[in-house]
């Protein structure tokens, strides 16, 4: 029996608050502990762990419990805690990294989470914790909780409806630091203002200053620009003239936080810009200008000469693994002893001076780095190994030290010790320094503060002395740097002198700011290469359905995405460039924060809880560097990167950021939650940014229509190591499910370990998996799940899918929804190396139009947990009507872990999985109706099926004429595993896959009728077949299913037949003659006719329609599934199969088929190929020729199944252009003769007869290849 013990007071301590409040709930939870399981890991890695039942694991390997329950109060939490603790002793052991992790009491987390739709409430706990040294599991508790009468609304955001940048002539600069900068009358020319008569009264000055705008939604932040007052030196005329001048306390891009109480300073590097912006305007009414303060005449206290200062030195050149915001400033690897030489100027050398270094280190054995302040020791910064394998690639430690130094002189020596290990590296993050100094005016500006008076009551009078008053031109009061005021001083000595009110009350510390302004040192502003700000008002949209923000150059194609939701879904639209997002909400910074927060505007102010932002489409590629420090920067549209730079499981990049609206939320804690689904389309040029909108648009229009979108495809990686086997039992588990509760959907499973492993020079391969994925994707599936390894590169250890595989696929009428869940597999972020997953999206002939994947390592065990509950949503077993991207948000809901952050969408967010709705139905068999009792398919019986289309309701839809694609499948296989790691274990799946007959039947008025004959190799035994239902009428499609038909037998009355297909073979269209050229992949064509129809069946060996290509008959290409009847007649059809990358020269290929009575037929095609490179012409002519007033210009090309640029100029012999025509082709084939002439010229004219040159341009939409021809031509009259 189970140990357990009470820890009722230890809790009840450590997280109690106020327990006075009313009214007060308790709820009671029991953990359902499961057994001891292997948790996955990543690389073969694994930790053995209970979990609770329905959990997972955090980012730190621990257990989790999360439950969440419906607020039907609408209250907020005032306080909780929990009690009534039953823990028991757990023997598990675990890592001392793990251990470590591991607190001496719980923390629970209690929140109300809110959302357009619901109101919850939502608990989280680690249920470990240590006692005596002992592991212990939390078996239940209780939460007590206390709520306050209503939710308070703690949004500081306020609901400007319009922006100032709405009207007038705007103009924006920069700054690189705080402090009081100068504009004369040649900055504003440079700007690009009319300075002519300028009134000095009507300049202005707009800005929030620079600094990182708070990531939680309810912390304050302005909303739009703010004006600052100035301080104008006009001369007395009122107008801006040569010698006048302006100046302006500007907030750099830094900044610090500081408590006054204990002297604690914390320096902000501004993560997004090393600028702030400000924005300037001369007709917009007239300008806020300093006051000056009323002296306060109180009698002082006690005097303040010194002041507290503090600077930070920090670089940002170097991001150690291509993740998070954490740069890093000098290396240790080649210079281990760097010098840093500083001058605290007019320090109190009597006080102490607080240092704080901070430095990374990525070593596989401890490392050290020494710190010398004036060539004494100050400290050692002690850096921890990472051991190969470890998911923590570097250690960055931090250390503080007080000293007192005599002089101004600070001179610091930093040693780096790598232990040896000459593969070591380190890096300085930062020096910062903080002391006193004597308050005395110098010939520079500078500001100060006083950590004494800030903590000084606000009834205490205390009076500051700056020494050297003759330096001084004026003294700024900058608390509020908007609005500084000029300080009076009240003494006739020779110091500065004045007054102030100390700044502590009600035990806040409040701490003055000011500054001392020499009239030789004003700062200089920055001017842009921009300058002039067009007006705009993003604070006037409202009500917006569906938002996409991208840049200006790809605003274009962007409204293309809007405009088509605008009329598709009523959606209202609007397309924002970011930049403008950036100017009016982040101050001119690209602060990613100011996305969120402009979001969050259009949430919040909506007029309704329906009119509240559903979709938000990044349009534009996303990198970890913020700053264009790399070359080949894409930063088109920011996501946000977790400060987390150095480890690979908890490190992240999320458009996630951008929909969370809560108060509470915008830390990206567990609780946080997404109330606004996004979508990303990670792309960089206009080229890419069209063929990715061609390729969504396509994905609903009539050319995407076919029973491709009934398919399915899952891929389980094979176990590399035995405690794997979960990869491909977590996949079939996922198929069952699909299976039990959307049984329209044909399941094609791709199991690794189901097929024969191969050796090969570069390692162990499986290249019958290669071509199944290559199949399922380019004869169509709706989606394609993979799970299992993977990476920046692709899939599997085994190279099961590659990118020169990816950049080869042709699908670009069926692209599928991928589902990737694999480490990195689309690290999106880093521009230097383009990821596999970002080819499939960027795939401009296919490939893939949304992917839902991961841009880090995921936790195997994690991921799973993922998936199967992500395709309860996507598929919509509840019945829920989510888009794909809305379908992501859902899952991730539902989970704690940081990890559900790596998980991604590519695409718009707005699209829905193109499943067929409605239902189609089987009437009658061989005219008898199915309910009644009804024949078996036996092989070779001629069977007639009839059945009709339906509406939601069942009933016949009469106005649907269009297409019915029919699969009927022959009974389940089971399958099993190869083990081919010898692991001693197998899976044990069945298939749903022999196809006895594929064929398609005209729809009129809702009623369909095929017949086929059932193959003589089918299955024997009797059993429950599958038919499988696809309709269109090129405006909507339906889909339907049907297990009630048996499957078995032979029919012995069966008419004979002796004879084999008729086969005919064509590379890339049905023109193409024995020996032609051909380009390196092309398409196979083999038109096939039999009165008994073709055998599909695979359920029989040797008998599948196969290809044998140069006698390679090891390696038989098997076409089965590329074989479609002809429309209403099974006894005709086409097989369509593209080779790939075959190499210049002659090839001959060989071609079985057999019909339903296994005859075989054989034909054979010899063919040359020419090499892709550049574009062949052949053939080129015009026919008729001579014409009167119609011909055809045929040529034939090497680029089939390609979008050709085509241009034909037609000239008199004496070289005057007549005649331009300018035409986009696309063949099947090699040959083109779709551009026509009518004989006119460009003016409309006739032509008079006689011969005439012209001059063919052929150029590819894709490589941008081109190739001329000149031809004659000639015409009569």
């Amino acid at each position: 029996m189970t140990n357990k013990s009470y820890f009722f007071i230890l809790f009840l301590l450590a997280i109690s608050t106020n327990l006075s409040a009313q009214p007060s709930q308790k709820k009671n939870f029991s953990l359902d502990w499961q057994t001891p399981q292997t948790i996955l890991l990543n690389n073969g890695k694994d930790i053995k762990l209970p979990l609770v039942k329905n959990n997972t694991i955090n980012e730190n390997l621990l257990p989790t419990f999360y439950d969440y329950w419906k607020n039907e109060s609408g209250l907020s939490i005032d306080s909780f805690y929990i009690d009534n603790v039953v823990s028991s002793f757990e023997n598990t052991t675990l890592p001392d990294e793990v251990k470590a992790k591991i607190g001496q009491t719980l923390t629970p987390h209690f929140t109300v989470v809110n959302s357009a739709n619901s109101n919850e409430f939502q608990l989280y706990l680690e249920p470990f914790f240590i006692k005596n040294n002992r592991l212990y599991k939390v078996e239940s508790f209780t939460l007590n909780y206390t709520l306050t009468s209503k939710i308070q609304n703690k949004s500081a955001l306020a609901q400007n409806t319009n922006s100032i940048l709405a009207s007038g002539s705007w103009y924006k600069f920069a700054v690189d630091t705080t402090g009081v900068f100068k504009l004369d009358l040649g900055f504003l020319k440079s700007l690009g203002i009319n300075t002519s008569n300028l009134n000095a009264n009507n300049i202005r000055i707009f800005g929030n200053g620079g600094a990182m705008l708070p990531q939680k939604n309810s912390d304050f932040r302005y909303d739009d620009l703010q004006e600052n007052a100035l301080f104008v030196n006009d001369g007395g005329d009122n107008l801006f003239n040569n010698n006048d001048y302006m100046l302006f306390y500007a907030k750099g891009p830094d900044s610090w936080e500081v408590n006054p109480v204990n002297g604690n300073v914390n320096h902000q590097k501004n993560s997004y810009s090393n600028q702030s912006f400000y924005f300037i305007s001369t007709d917009s009414g007239l300008g806020k200008r300093l006051e000056t303060t009323n002296p306060n005449t109180n009698n002082p206290n006690f005097q303040l000469d010194t002041f507290n200062d503090y600077f930070v030195y920090e670089k940002d050149e170097t991001n150690l693994f291509s993740v998070g915001q954490q740069w890093f400033g000098e290396s240790f690897s080649i210079n281990n002893t760097p010098q840093f030489n500083f001058i605290f100027n007019d320090i109190d050398p009597l006080k102490p001076l607080n240092i704080k270094i901070r430095a990374v280190a990525s070593s596989s054995v401890s490392t050290q780095l020494k710190v010398n302040l004036n060539n004494n020791l100050l400290y050692n910064l002690n850096f921890s190994a990472n051991l190969p394998g470890s998911l923590t690639l570097a250690s960055a430690t931090q250390q503080f030290a007080q000293t007192q130094v005599p002089d101004e002189k600070l001179n610091f020596s930093l040693t780096y010790n790598n232990s040896g290990n000459p593969a070591a590296r380190a890096y300085l993050d930062f020096i910062e320094v903080s002391g006193t100094k004597h308050l005395i005016a110098n010939k520079k500006q500078f500001g100060f503060r006083s950590f004494e008076a800030a903590k000084t009551a606000t009834s205490t009078t205390l009076a500051y002395k700056i020494t050297n008053k003759s330096t001084i031109f004026q003294v700024w009061d900058v608390s509020d740097f908007l609005n500084p005021k000029i300080i009076t001083n009240q003494s006739n000595s020779n110091d500065f002198i004045f007054n102030a009110q100390g700044g502590l009350e009600n035990g806040n510390a409040t701490l003055s700011e000011y500054v001392v302004l020499n009239e030789t040192d004003f700062y200089k502003p920055i001017l842009l290469k921009n300058s002039k700000i067009a007006n705009q008002n993003l604070h006037a949209l409202k009500d917006i359905d569906y938002l996409v923000i991208t840049q200006n150059n790809l605003m274009n194609q962007a409204a293309r995405l809007a405009d088509f939701h605008k009329q598709a879904d009523n959606f209202s639209t609007a397309v924002v460039d970011v930049q403008q997002i950036y100017n009016e909400f982040g101050s001119g910074s690209p602060d990613v924060t100011s996305i969120r927060d402009f979001v969050r505007f259009l949430y919040t102010s909506a007029s309704s809880v329906d009119k509240k932002i559903k979709f938000v489409c990044l349009f534009g590629d996303t990198s970890f560097d913020y700053k264009d420090r790399i070359t080949n920067n894409n930063n088109i549209v920011p996501a946000f990167e977790s400060l987390e730079s150095f480890n690979l499981a908890t490190s992240y990049v999320t458009d996630d950021y951008f929909g969370m609206m809560d108060d509470n939320e915008g830390t990206l804690s567990f609780f946080d939650k997404q109330d606004v689904a996004t979508g990303r389309y990670p792309i960089t040029t206009i080229q890419e940014a069209k063929a990715a909108v061609d390729k969504t648009l396509n994905y609903i229009g009539k050319t995407a229509f076919g029973d491709w979108r009934n398919s399915i495809t899952v891929v389980a990686d094979d176990p590399d190591v035995a405690s794997e086997f979960v990869l491909q039992e977590t996949v079939e588990r996922i198929s069952d499910n699909i299976s039990l509760n959307k049984p329209v959907f044909n399941i094609k499973k791709i199991y690794a370990d189901a097929y024969k492993q191969q050796t090969s020079a570069g390692g162990e391969r499986f290249p019958d998996v290669n071509e199944a994925i290559n199949t399922a994707i380019e004869n169509g599936t709706l989606v394609i799940d993979y799970y299992g390894h993977g990476g920046e590169d692709g899939w599997a250890k085994e190279r099961i899918l590659e990118v020169p595989q990816i950049q080869a696929w042709y699908n670009p009428n069926t692209l599928p929804l991928f589902i990737t869940v694999t480490c990195e597999f689309a690290k999106l972020d880093n521009p230097l190396r383009v990821t596999a997953g970002e080819f499939v999206f960027n795939n401009i002939q296919g490939g893939a139009t949304s992917l839902i994947t991961t841009t880090r390592e995921i936790f195997i065990s994690v991921g799973q947990a993922f998936n199967e509950n992500l395709v309860t949503k996507l598929f919509s077993f509840n019945d829920e009507d989510y888009t794909i991207s809305q379908a992501l948000m859902a899952m991730k809901n539902a989970f704690t872990s940081s990890q559900r952050l790596f998980v991604y969408y590519f695409g718009d967010p707005a699209m829905k999985l193109a499943q067929a709705k409605g239902n189609i139905k089987i009437t009658k068999m061989n005219d008898v109706l199915v309910s009644q009792a009804i024949d078996t398919l036996k092989a070779l019986s001629h069977v007639t099926f009839e059945g009709i289309i339906t509406d939601k309701n069942n009933q016949i839809q009469s106005d649907f004429n269009g297409t019915l694609s029919a699969t009927i499948y022959d009974k389940a296989i089971d399958k099993i595993t190869l083990d081919n790691n010898n692991f001693g274990r197998t899976l044990s799946f069945d298939a749903i896959e022999s196809k006895i007959y594929r064929g398609r039947a005209t729809v009129k008025n809702g009623i369909f009728k095929f017949d086929f004959i059932v193959p003589k190799d089918i299955r024997i035994a009797l059993g429950k077949g599958k038919m499988s239902f696809y309709a269109d009428n090129g405006i909507f499609d339906r889909a339907g299913y049907n297990f009630d038909v048996n499957i078995g037998g032979i029919n012995e009355n069966a008419m004979a037949d002796n004879q084999g297909p008729q086969v005919s073979l064509f590379m890339n269209d049905e023109s193409f003659l024995d020996g032609g050229n051909t380009n390196q992949s092309p398409i196979l064509i083999a038109s096939l006719q039999d009165e008994s129809g073709i055998n599909t069946s695979i359920t029989a060996v040797d008998h599948d329609l196969i290809a044998i290509l140069d006698d390679n008959q090891a390696n038989p290409l098997i076409l089965n599934d590329f074989y479609q009847t002809e429309l209403d007649d099974f006894k005709k059809g086409k097989v369509r199969f593209q080779l790939r990358n075959l190499t210049p020269g002659t090839h001959q290929l060989k071609f079985k088929a057999w019909d339903t009575y296994n005859n075989l037929s054989e034909a054979s095609l010899s063919f040359n190929v020419v090499t892709d490179n550049g574009i062949t012409l052949n053939h080129v002519l015009n026919y008729p020729n001579p014409f009167v007033n119609y011909t055809e210009f045929w040529f034939e090309h090497n680029r089939p199944n390609e979008a050709l640029n085509v241009q034909i100029q037609i000239f008199t012999i004496s070289g005057k252009l007549v005649k331009t025509i300018n035409s986009s082709v696309q063949t099947t084939g090699t040959l083109s003769r779709e551009i026509t002439w009518n004989g006119l010229d460009d003016f409309g004219a006739k032509i008079g007869k006689g011969v005439y040159i012209y001059k063919l341009k052929v150029v590819s939409t894709l490589t941008h290849d081109q190739a001329e021809k000149i031809e004659k031509i000639v015409i009569l009259r």
